[in-house]
């Protein structure tokens, strides 16, 4: 009798347990076949390889909740990437000391929420590029991202200048993050601050490389979705002294400032982008100050059980230098067929075509299948 009453009371306790706090374990495994074109100053380039994210990237996470009572909840989130096709880490784009292995680069946060909203602790998805992904029919994702996402992530402007690869466009590390809550009629944002990290040396001007800055505004009702961000990411490293005049010190911001909106007609749904992003470099010698404009449209449709995919997305480099300023063009069609609400085959083409950058193109498709747990 007693052994059946501590039965009892150990599932009672843990029926408790289970529903003032929740752990779970998931993933993605997303592989494919993937053949791609490449022509730079009449050179082509071909290869076929088997890459990983076609259209969702892999990753393996955990994420929980705890019931803290009187409306108040802790929770946490960490997430990792990594490339389907070798099994390793993937440490994300721009973040090259955590290529090393298999870590929680993607996200690692914890929080605290309530009727105040969530204040947020760790790193994050950045707020500019939450417009990015958001407002892309492709989610910034495989061959079929947007050339604004691709612009942060990599391109390069004319010989001589500097590129808009900003080591914390996704994500930063470091971050304080808090989020309007949920009950405002549609209306949605956040504010974020990243600490620099840097010491602050006196008779030295302060080093704020690191530092990332931004807010996200939008409001979301029915078929209508539409958001403002901004944000501002400090790169460069100040080693002159304050006695010198600054002379030698080299303070690199790169500030973004992108609208966002989609709208819901049923048969179709709309998306569209517009970003301005600038790069202020204060080395007196260079004065390197660049810019890049961009917008993108896209559209999905539903067909039986899959998705139509399309988007065009363009980007144009205004460049201190002297020169054509360089201009990116780039098309992208895919469709994914889902085979249930957890998998799904997926095939995507994509072109682009440059002006003013050593005559690049580039095409490309893939066909591959994606689970997610």
């Amino acid at each position: 009798m007693k052994k059946s009453l501590v039965a009892l009371a150990a599932l009672a306790v843990a029926g408790i347990a289970s529903a003032q706090s929740s752990v779970t374990l998931f993933g993605v495994v997303d592989a494919g076949v993937r053949y791609t074109e490449t022509k730079v100053n009449g050179v082509q380039t071909k290869n076929w390889q088997l890459a990983s994210g076609g259209i969702t990237t892999s990753r393996l996470g955990f994420r929980g909740t705890e019931d803290l009572g009187g409306g108040l909840a802790a929770s946490f989130w960490l997430e990792a990437g990594y490339n389907a096709d070798t099994g390793l880490g993937n440490g994300g784009r721009g973040d090259t000391a955590a290529d090393s292995g298999f870590n929680f680069n993607r996200r690692s946060t914890v929080s605290l929420s309530g009727g105040f909203g969530e204040i947020r602790l760790g790193r994050d998805f950045n707020t500019t590029y939450l417009n990015d992904t958001n407002f892309d029919p492709f989610a910034t994702t495989g061959l079929g991202g947007s050339l604004i996402d691709a612009t942060r992530a990599g391109y390069t402007l004319a010989a001589g200048a500097n590129g808009f690869a900003n080591n914390s466009y996704v994500r930063t590390n470091n971050a304080v993050s808090y989020f309007l809550p949920s009950n405002l009629g549609g209306f949605y944002g956040q504010l974020q601050y990243a600490f620099a990290e840097q010491a602050k040396t006196d008779g030295f001007a302060r080093n704020n490389s690191g530092r990332n800055v931004g807010g996200r505004f939008g409001y979301a009702n029915g078929p209508l979705d539409v958001a403002v961000a901004y944000g501002q990411s400090d790169l460069g490293a100040a080693t002159g002294t304050v006695g010198a005049g600054l002379a030698n010190v080299d303070t690199t911001s790169v500030k973004e400032l992108n609208l966002g909106a989609s709208y819901d007609f049923g048969v179709v749904k709309a998306f569209g982008e517009a970003m301005r992003t600038k790069i202020d470099n204060d080395l007196v010698v260079l004065n390197n100050n660049n810019n890049a404009y961009g917008f993108l449209l896209g559209a999905t449709a539903p067909v039986g059980p899959g998705l139509v995919r399309l988007a065009y997305s363009q980007v144009k480099y205004s460049s201190d230098f002297a020169g054509t300023d360089p201009l990116s063009r780039k098309l992208a069609v895919g469709y994914i067929h889902n085979l249930s609400k957890r998998t799904a085959l997926y095939t995507n083409y994509a072109r682009v075509t440059t002006r003013g950058q050593a005559g690049l193109q580039s095409n490309g498709f893939d066909v591959g299948l994606r689970h997610a747990f």
